[in-house]
């Protein structure tokens, strides 16, 4: 029923994709940890990705009311018809031949209809927000202040890992060659599954909670 304001795009299977994404990365996370390979930054860009998925999924199927998970479901669909305009955007302004040009014409001018669709439906005209989805998604799932507190910091901490910016790092990492007279020193970082256990576990839990949101929406309604 909810997915009837919009029959383009299906809400429910923008939640499921959301849902299976994060799957696909927690599972190259534990492949990866399986193989032997548990390493200082990359592991965290990947447990960053699951939680994306995770938590805009628990976002829009975890709303009370139907209206406002059809406002969260369509929030979400326009980001992405948004973020493909940005890409045909940025491949118009490549070389291309008469033919794929004018195709990509045509793209471009399907995802502008299905954008003003969205907004013709749409109470609302906010663009989606990651981090205060994600706020969200924890508060929703974990019941005491801890949790979410340890939640919103490992979104913080992972971008890092995700923006190369490296200040994660050297939080994992340990100092093992102070220079006494530069002030400088060799800080050692290595992959530790004491530091991914936390946010795998976290992450896991919020999917859980998606996939058993999903499936309650899915069942059929009793008289």
């Amino acid at each position: 029923m909810d997915d009837s304001i919009y029959p383009w795009h299906a809400i429910s299977e923008a939640a499921r994709l959301s849902l299976m994404t994060a799957g696909e990365h927690l599972r190259l996370a534990r492949t990866s940890i399986e193989a032997g390979q548990v390493y200082p930054s990359a592991h965290f860009t990947v447990l960053r990705g699951a939680l994306v998925g995770a938590a805009q999924a628990v976002w829009v199927l975890g709303a009370d009311e139907a209206a406002e998970r059809q406002e969260r479901g369509l929030t979400l669909i326009d980001e992405m018809y948004r973020q493909l305009q940005i890409y045909y955007g940025e491949l118009a302004s490549t070389e291309l031949t008469a033919k794929d040009r004018g195709e990509l014409q045509s793209q471009i001018a399907w995802c502008g209809n299905r954008r003003a669709q969205v907004a013709g439906v749409r109470k609302a005209k906010t663009q989606l927000n990651q981090t205060d989805t994600i706020k969200w998604a924890l508060h929703h799932h974990f019941s005491d202040d801890q949790r979410r507190s340890a939640g919103k910091l490992l979104w913080r901490q992972m971008s890092a890992d995700a923006h190369v910016l490296g200040w994660s790092m050297f939080q994992r990492g340990n100092v093992v060659t102070p220079g006494h007279r530069s002030g400088m020193g060799v800080l050692e970082s290595g992959g530790d599954l004491s530091h991914v256990a936390e946010p795998f576990v976290a992450i896991h839990r919020l999917l859980k909670e998606g996939w058993s949101l999903f499936d309650r929406l899915c069942e059929s309604p009793t008289a």
